[in-house]
């Protein structure tokens, strides 16, 4: 490969942002409330931002923070750090500042961004009393200029003594395999691990999506947190690598998404199921806000019997998918004709240029119809673990496959049923159990809304499987809902407890918190 990155720029970020900008300059880019950009808007910001982060002294592999929700100013400051090699990290507002202190002490970034004010919290005090080698940047531009929270429109003015050519020099240094993203893992056990993530890595993910679900015109909806891959990843550059529309909402709010949907004709609108449930129950949901969408997908979780039906209703194409923050983007997507079967109780076939595997705890592929560890080979992976060597070294297996930590088996047909992470998986009374297994018998019952399994201690069995559910109206009898369920389940796989709450604990990635359902197990 040529030393002077030639080959790479096609898989460049800004390479792509660039391109769209010179052949369809007019074409709508990035929607959000009092905000709309084209391709050449979107280029001279990233190209306004980039030089004014030159002129703060961002070098190449220089971190970039922004706290910011989902819209135009996040997605500037990773495009535009990402164009001059700096390594970018979204920081979540839902974090407490001793969290945000903690990530910033992990990547001790150069310049940091950050809104004033965010759903009535004010973030002033906390960036101005970053360490002093930090820049810290205020977004909304409020603060008084002889704060140590510089006002944005101050920022970027100082981008003007950059020279074209110096600027020009910093873009063409870039490389497509440089990383250009940290996403933190969601940290629901342990501590979380940074996933570095380059341009080829998101450019060639985005590409597979692209392939695989198509829409006319590429408008999709944008409402997950901008710490998540599901966020800048998979919606984001999946839509700005086609040429499409990102539509913001500033974060996940049921009105919003049917509005947006509907005034801004989304077509492409990919959630976790819950916020599909949430959203199809507001008291403002009408089917005829959505009658332009051409694709609903989600991830993350098992839609339920009842979400696939009424998703149905909704879109000509549902699909759903299976992938990691460390594969980068999905690598098995459901067929266009899924049926809901396919839909509730698999993630689809793997998709060139991937490859997929389940393999015992020796590394011996097993056949179809056996659980072990799923592993993938593919060319769009994650460049390694941040400053974490040995982690980095042991995701990958001597022959070259991925290790995910997920536990699945493959039907005769080559589709993927997701059993759970190894580290959710548990014993009990020598069997292994496979909580989204359960999880998916109980959320067939009528009366189950929603269901989650955990394990716990037992001292006879060594561990018991607690389920904790939402009833969908009046609960069910507990013998009848085990009835129910040995119809459909071998015996050693019942719940020994079923606990009915108001409603489950989720992380901010919009996946059930099942630490804290084993820590209330714990308590009571």
């Amino acid at each position: 490969m040529a030393h002077d990155g030639t080959k790479e720029r096609p898989d460049r970020l800004h390479d792509q942002i660039r391109q769209w900008a010179s052949t369809r300059p007019q074409s709508e880019a990035v929607v959000a409330p009092g905000c709309r950009l084209d391709y050449a808007a979107l280029w001279t910001a990233v190209d306004a931002y980039a030089a004014a982060m030159v002129a703060a002294g961002v070098q190449r592999g220089d971190r970039v923070a922004t706290l910011a929700v989902p819209g135009p100013e996040f997605l500037l400051t990773f495009l535009a750090s990402a164009a001059i090699g700096a390594i970018w990290i979204g920081l979540n507002p839902r974090y407490a500042e001793p969290e945000l202190d903690a990530l910033i002490a992990r990547v001790e970034p150069r310049l940091v961004f950050s809104a004033s004010r965010i759903e009535g919290r004010d973030y002033r005090n906390w960036a101005t009393a970053l360490h002093g080698d930090i820049l810290a940047v205020d977004l909304d531009g409020v603060s008084a200029s002889t704060d140590r929270f510089m006002p944005f429109p101050v920022f970027v003015s100082q981008g003007a003594a950059v020279a074209r050519a110096d600027l020009e020099r910093r873009y063409a240094e870039t490389r497509a395999a440089d990383p250009c993203l940290i996403v933190f893992t969601s940290g629901s056990t342990g501590t979380p691990k940074g996933v570095l993530i380059s341009h080829a890595a998101l450019v060639g993910a985005s590409r597979v999506q692209l392939r695989l679900w198509p829409a006319e015109p590429l408008r999709v909806l944008v409402n997950l947190p901008i710490n998540h891959i599901g966020c800048v990843g998979d919606l984001c550059c999946y839509t700005l690598v086609g040429g499409g529309t990102v539509v913001f909402t500033p974060r996940f709010d049921p009105a919003a998404s049917l509005a947006a949907i509907r005034d801004e004709r989304v077509t492409v609108w990919g959630q976790v199921p819950t916020m599909f449930q949430l959203t199809l129950d507001a008291p403002q949901f009408d089917p005829r806000w959505l009658s332009t969408l051409q694709l609903v997908f989600w991830g993350g979780a098992h839609a339920s019997p009842e979400l696939v039906a009424r998703l149905r209703e909704l879109a000509p194409r549902l699909a759903t998918s299976y992938g990691q923050t460390e594969t980068v983007g999905s690598v098995t997507f459901t067929a266009p004709d899924a049926e809901s079967t396919l839909l509730q109780e698999t993630v689809g076939r793997v998709a060139p240029p991937y490859g997929l595997r389940i393999v015992d705890a020796d590394g011996q592929v097993m056949a179809a119809g056996e659980i072990g560890e799923i592993q993938v080979r593919t060319p769009f992976g994650m460049s390694g673990y941040w400053r974490d060597q040995q982690a980095s070294a042991g995701i990958a297996t001597a022959d070259g496959w991925q290790r995910t930590g997920d536990v699945g088996m493959l039907t005769d047909a080559g589709d993927l049923r997701l059993l759970g992470r190894v580290h959710d998986v548990f014993k009990s009374g020598g069997y292994n159990i496979y909580p989204p297994e359960i999880e998916a018998a109980l959320g067939s019952h009528p009366g189950i809304r929603k269901a989650s399994v955990v394990g716990v201690p037992d001292t006879l069995y060594g561990t018991v499987g607690v389920a904790f559910l939402v009833a969908a109206d009046v609960p069910p009898l507990v013998d009848a809902l085990r009835e129910y369920l040995r119809g459909r389940l071998a015996n050693y796989k019942l719940p020994k407890r079923f606990i009915f709450i108001d409603e489950l604990p989720y992380l901010a990635v919009g996946k059930v918190d099942k630490q804290a359902l084993q820590s209330r197990v714990a308590a009571a």
